[in-house]
């Protein structure tokens, strides 16, 4: 046995054996990897708007705004996020285990409507304005952040939790991936900005979790985090309609969750 074929079957044992203390471990490495990446790309602090060069005060152009997007740390983790989860699922097995499976093995996808209503109301509210090449690599960094989101919690974690239990593993994943959004955001930005950010990103994964059992696929799931990541990055809202998607986001989103999972009378995958 090679030793790259010894390590997946040590990655499998070690997850099916302590699968909490795995996904645990799973989310620490990923916080890791968002502090390193951060220290690769960092911001500089600016104590002064005077202590800049007259060039730094202009306008930034709208490619320049694109590209600071796409080179920000976060960017980069989410790259990073992503080939780890690939690697992760690989090494745990066949693709089919961890949700990569073909459209004719999906199921209930009636079930999404809920959620994309969701994301249809908060662009009611008009979109931000933005030029193309901003707007694409905002979009980019969502669509990217949301496969390595589902890939690392809905794909591998869940393979790894799901046997202990089907609510277990939906609240675990759904609480990991808000430890992870914390610690993420707040390197960026204020703890109230890091605590929102967690809290939409555990409702949210609850009601994902959910799916990905009902729909015995992780794809819908990645599809759908992306619909909505990119509904929430572009939209406008007045206060009464933000404060609107906010609760739908929360509360909502945890509702539907317990009523995705009110039959659960068996693990369908």
């Amino acid at each position: 046995m090679s030793t790259l074929a010894k390590g997946s079957a040590s990655l499998r044992w070690f997850a099916t054996r302590y699968p909490l203390l795995f996904s645990a471990l799973l989310t620490l490495t990923l916080l890791g990897l968002a502090f390193g990446s951060k220290g690769i790309r960092p911001r500089a602090p600016v104590s002064s708007v005077r202590d800049l060069p007259p060039e730094a005060l202009r306008p930034p152009t709208e490619i320049e705004r694109a590209l600071a997007v796409l080179l920000s740390f976060e960017s980069l983790f989410w790259v990073l996020a992503a080939v780890l989860a690939l690697v992760l699922a690989r090494a745990l097995g066949p693709w089919g285990e961890t949700g990569f499976n073909r459209p004719s093995r999906w199921r209930d996808l009636h079930l999404l409507v809920f959620p994309l209503l969701v994301g249809a109301l908060a662009l009611l509210g008009g979109l931000r304005n933005g030029s193309l090449p901003f707007l694409a690599a905002t979009l980019l960094g969502v669509l990217v952040a949301a496969f390595a989101e589902e890939t690392l919690y809905r794909g591998v974690a869940w393979r790894a939790l799901s046997p202990t239990g089907l609510l277990r593993a939906t609240v675990a994943t759904a609480l990991l991936s808000g430890v992870l959004r914390f610690g993420g955001t707040l390197l960026s930005g204020p703890w109230p900005e890091a605590l929102q950010a967690a809290v939409l990103a555990a409702c949210g994964g609850f009601t994902y979790a959910a799916l990905r059992w009902r729909t015995g696929s992780i794809w819908p799931v990645v599809l759908l985090h992306a619909a909505l990541g990119c509904a929430y990055a572009l939209y406008s809202p007045g206060a009464p309609l933000f404060l609107a998607v906010l609760l739908l986001s929360t509360l909502g989103f945890v509702l539907y969750g317990l009523f995705l999972l009110r039959d659960a009378r068996a693990d369908r995958g």
